[in-house]
Order: C-alpha cells, then structure tokens, then sequence
C-alpha cells in the first residue's frame, strides 16, 4: 500500500501569475491569511524566480532517515532525531518553497501552458486558474502531467475549490519526497504512514491544535509537531507490538511489575526520556509519570498515541516559527 502520510510537512509559499492585478489582489485579500503568497504579473519572471529557488534548495527537504545504524540495530538515537528536525525548523527558507503555482492562461509574454511547459520538470505543483471556458486545452495538459488542477475563475465556489486545491497538492508535494524515504521504514513498525485512518487522525490534530508543521520521529515512533509560534508537542504512535517490545526491555533493565503491566495491557503510552527511548533505570521517580494514558486510532491496527510536551533539554534550539516568517514576509511584501 502506497504511503498515506507524508514523513514531514511544513507551511510552504504559493506563486500566483496573473497580469490582471485586480485579480491578483482579490486573491490576496480573500485566501486564508496563513497562506504565505508571492504574486508575479508576468509568467517569465516568476519562472526564473521559481527555477532559481529549486536550483538552490534541496526539494526533498528534511533528509530524516539517514540512520546507517547511528544507535546500533534500530534507527536513530532521540538526540539525532532533535538534531536533525531542529536544525531545519530554524531555518526560514523552509517557508519559502514554492510547491504550488497558481497561474492564469492568458498572459502577455508567456501563456500558462508555456509556463507550466517550461516548469515540467520542476517538483511544483500546477493549477490553471483561468477565466478561459473551453476545458479541452486544460485537459489535454492534465493528460501529459502539465497542471495538476485546473478551476474557472467564473465558477461561484471558485476561490473555496482553489484553497482546498492548495492543500491537496502541498500534501502531494510531501508525499512525493516521502515515498523514496519511507522505503526504507521498516513496514510494521512504521505501518501508521500507509494508513488512512492515520493519515485522518494528524489531520485533526493538526485542525484541533493549532499544528502547522510535523516531522517523523524515530525513537519513540511518532511525529513531533510544531504550532505557529514554534512551540513542540512529541505524539508517539505504537501498535501492540511496539508496546510489547517496550514492555521487554523495561524488564530486561528490572523495571517495576507496574509499569510492565501497564506496558503490556496497552493501558499507557511512555515517552521515557533517554536517548533509545526505552526504560532505563537511571530515570528519576515513578516511571509511570513518563507515561499516559492512550488515545486509540483504529484502522489497519489499533494505533496508540498520546501527546506530550517536550521537555527543554530536549529543545536544540529556538525554532523560526511559521508566525515569524508571515509577519516579516507581510513586512517584506
């Protein structure tokens, strides 16, 4: 089964190309505000800036999954996870990815299907966003993989069906960076990412909470997620297996019948802060306050979960956060 959920998403920058300024500040002025934009009135211009951007940035991003066995046999440490992911959420440029293009037809020095011809073999995704009625050329460019979308201005849900749109193909954009990472996941234990039901579950955290942006973390299995203002929730994700191992190396390092119990009747979700993850018995106090009770997520399996702060000697540094980033870019605008 195909991967459902991306390994890592962050807020990204849409490019609208339109030389009708009016229709250019309409959109401003009527997508959702936590929608960072930058607008060109002539598609070559945009086209060098988009080029440009992808000749510099990585599109892949976050490389989270370089674990060549950094803590023995079974993937990163938790240090290298927070490493990794907080060396990238302090840098801005994440923000200014241009994954999606929202582009007009009719345009005075290069036409949208030029553009998005031009653009092929760019990772961005493409919506035509035309008051052109005739469909046939939109797809016929949809059939070669040119435009991902295409949406008539004049339609009355026009700028509801161009948000959601946006959404979709950012999601896209990560799922496909994810695919080549996510092969090397081991398919039981990283399960959550190839099912729906899980995919649905980060979406109502991210709709509930505030959440803006989430990376994979590897020990505990899980995502660790980011709101607006940079602040950190760790949400470990396990199935019975991954309860069970917990619960045999707890024993193995002579943890309490307790905790071994709790472990293993899936009656809590732990979040033991060592570098392995695991149980150890130079933690502090009662184990069980490492611990909560689970949410369950049922859908190929029972996923149990539980969200945690992340304590600040987890904290590498202070992220730049999304917030951030729309008030300077508002400021640069």
């Amino acid at each position: 089964m195909p991967v459902q959920l991306p390994l890592y998403r962050h807020p990204t920058m849409t490019v609208v190309i339109d030389d009708d300024r009016s229709s250019v500040a309409v959109l401003d002025f009527q997508l959702e505000q936590s929608l960072a934009k930058t607008a060109f009135n002539r598609a070559r211009a945009a086209l060098h800036w988009v080029s440009d951007i992808f000749s510099r940035v990585d599109p892949g991003g976050l490389q989270l999954l370089g674990f060549e066995d950094e803590c023995g046999e079974g993937g990163t440490t938790a240090e290298s996870d927070l490493e990794r992911i907080y060396h990238f959420v302090g840098d801005p440029q994440r923000f200014s990815l241009p994954t999606v293009v929202v582009i007009d037809y009719a345009m005075p020095d290069m036409d949208g299907l030029e553009f998005c011809e031009a653009a092929a073999d760019l990772p961005c995704k493409k919506i035509m966003f035309t008051a052109r009625a005739d469909a046939s050329f939109a797809v016929a460019a949809f059939n070669r993989g040119l435009i991902h979308r295409f949406i008539r201005k004049q339609e009355p849900d026009a700028l509801d069906q161009l948000e959601a749109a946006i959404d979709a193909l950012q999601n896209t954009y990560f799922l496909d960076q994810s695919r080549s990472q996510a092969g090397q996941l081991d398919a039981h234990e990283f399960g959550f990412l190839r099912d729906p039901a899980a995919a649905a579950m980060v979406k109502g955290l991210c709709d509930r909470y505030g959440f803006v942006e989430y990376y994979l973390f590897t020990n505990p299995h899980g995502f660790l997620f980011f709101d607006a203002e940079g602040a950190p929730t760790l949400v470990p994700m396990m199935n019975a297996k991954s309860l069970e191992w917990h619960a045999d190396i707890a024993a193995e390092e002579g943890a309490p019948a307790e905790l071994l119990a709790a472990l293993r009747e899936r009656r809590v979700v732990p979040f033991f802060h060592t570098g392995d993850g695991c149980w150890s018995s130079d933690l502090p106090g009662d184990p069980l306050k490492y611990c909560k009770p689970p949410q369950v997520t049922r859908g190929r399996e029972a996923y149990y979960w539980a969200m945690f702060d992340l304590p600040d000697h987890y904290r590498k540094r202070e992220p730049y956060s999304h917030a951030r980033f729309l008030r300077e870019h508002v400021d640069r605008a």
